[in-house]
């Protein structure tokens, strides 16, 4: 029953993950884009949705009653999960594609604030610039 809760935990993760790539790269918010390429950024979010929901209700019998994943703590779960994914792609994704990100330009247009700014650059440009800039 536990396996059970910590594979939907897993298929939350991965779809929230999944719709926030491809909301993003629709907006056209580059600082929270996984990939360099809005086409491949897609298709990530993409594939990261149908296969997450793939592999959780292909890989096993799910019409059995389990207490663990009842009501609200299918609900509880899913928001845990799609905050953690929050989490992840502002805190995260920054930093795991840095490389990428050097090639960006160095700062958003002049009087951008709040989430506009996020399309030219991360949510932490000094994690990977090294400047004074902020953000």
């Amino acid at each position: 029953m536990l396996l059970l809760f910590f594979e939907y935990l897993a298929f939350a993760f991965l779809a929230s993950m999944g719709a926030i790539q491809l909301a993003v790269s629709l907006s056209g918010l580059r600082g929270l884009w996984l990939t360099p390429w809005p086409g491949a950024n897609r298709a990530v979010g993409a594939l990261l949705i149908g296969g997450s929901a793939w592999w959780f209700f292909a890989s096993g019998d799910r019409a059995t009653p389990f207490p663990l994943l009842e009501g609200s703590q299918q609900g509880g779960t899913f928001l845990f999960a799609a905050i953690v994914a929050t989490w992840a792609t502002v805190f995260l994704i920054p930093l795991v594609s840095r490389a990428w990100r050097r090639r960006a330009p160095a700062a958003p247009p002049t009087g951008s604030r709040g989430l506009e700014s996020l399309r030219a650059r991360s949510y932490w440009p000094r994690s990977y610039r090294g400047d004074d800039r902020g953000g």
